[in-house]
């Protein structure tokens, strides 16, 4: 029993520790019934240094681990025990675990180079979003229902976690957590706060090109593709063969067959269709005609990911690509995006 309640008052020790070293997220927190289940905290904000080093509150893993240390390798086994190396200091008795924050300082070096300030990843009720400096990227969304629905995908699968996944699963929507990455800021550059006050541009520009193509077309374009597999990996669509497909187009569209085993995995795990499909909203996966959490991309994030992709030039970065090059790329996609995002697209695998 002693033991029981000295591991609960180290529990609060640090979750106290920890929460001094956080700072609102930029999802709103949550409403619940007084006898539902909720956890709505703060995020924890983690600073590096420019070799790489975290703080959590001003304090390094080391202060944090060494006011409560609790051996975690013991831990995991079920057992309560105190770590030597946080005890005694020895270097001998350190297993490196609290590096396991640290970031390569080249990374670190790079993003403010680039001007990234801070990254954040929020769990909340309607699913997980990523934010870097503020700006909202595409994240992957869900509800009740697809939650539901992944976990009968995972007990089908046989990838089940703990005995009562299809249980325990939808109750991430009662857990707002978060955490904050933040880097050092080059000198001269703007503080960029948590969460851009955003005057709606890159919204406003994408809804404007929608329905400037919507206007141009009449009505979104509609694409069906249903591929239809057999049991030795060949597929056909419509009337055609892959083979014949590939005649037709003078594309090798035979890579496209599936391993015989694969198919015959997925049937015996009771899959007998898979579909990826695009809409405003996002991008949809479904298996069996059920639908999984989806990519979110119907609010600007698609623009602030291309802006950010320009802006740490990551396709520069790529073996032969110039400043002119990625330029023409992002007026391609800026130009297709509309398209792409007002388009009904379904594409389907059928299953033997």
């Amino acid at each position: 029993m002693q033991k029981q309640v000295t591991f609960g008052a180290m529990l609060l020790i640090i979750a106290v520790l920890l929460l001094s070293g956080c700072a609102p997220r930029t999802d709103s927190s949550m409403m619940a019934d007084a006898d539902a289940l909720l956890i709505d905290l703060p995020a924890i904000v983690i600073d590096f240094a420019s070799d790489g080093s975290p703080s959590i509150g001003g304090m390094s893993p080391f202060d944090l681990a060494t006011t409560v240390p609790i051996d975690l390798a013991a831990l995991s086994r079920g057992e309560f025990a105190l770590d030597p190396y946080l005890v005694d200091g020895d270097p001998s008795n350190d297993d490196g675990s609290l590096d396991a924050l640290a970031l390569p300082a080249e990374w670190v070096n790079y993003f403010t180079a680039t001007n990234i300030q801070h990254m954040e990843m929020s769990h909340g009720t309607d699913g997980i979003s990523l934010m870097v400096n503020g700006q909202p990227l595409p994240s992957l969304m869900w509800d009740e229902g697809s939650l539901v629905a992944t976990a009968e995908i995972a007990e089908m699968f046989n990838v089940m976690v703990v005995p009562t996944f299809n249980k325990v699963l939808p109750l991430v929507r009662q857990l707002n957590l978060g955490v904050i990455l933040r880097f050092p800021v080059m000198a001269g550059a703007d503080i960029i706060p948590m969460m851009v006050e955003d005057d709606g541009s890159a919204v406003d520009m994408a809804m404007m090109a929608q329905e400037e193509f919507l206007a141009a077309v009449g009505t979104p374009p509609k694409i069906n593709l249903p591929v239809m597999y057999n049991a030795d990996g060949s597929w056909s669509l419509g009337d055609l063969t892959d083979t014949e497909w590939s005649s037709l187009t003078r594309v090798p569209l035979q890579t496209l067959r599936l391993d015989p085993s694969l198919i015959a995995d997925l049937s015996a795990s009771g899959v007998s269709s898979m579909s990826l499909a695009t809409d405003p909203t996002g991008i949809h996966i479904s298996i069996n005609g059920t639908k999984l959490p989806y990519l979110s991309w119907g609010s600007g994030e698609v623009q602030h990911l291309l802006a950010l992709s320009q802006q740490m030039g990551l396709l520069t970065a790529m073996p032969g690509v110039t400043m002119a090059d990625m330029d023409a790329v992002l007026s391609m996609i800026e130009a297709l995006l509309p398209i792409i995002q007002v388009a009904d697209v379904s594409i389907s695998i059928h299953l033997p």
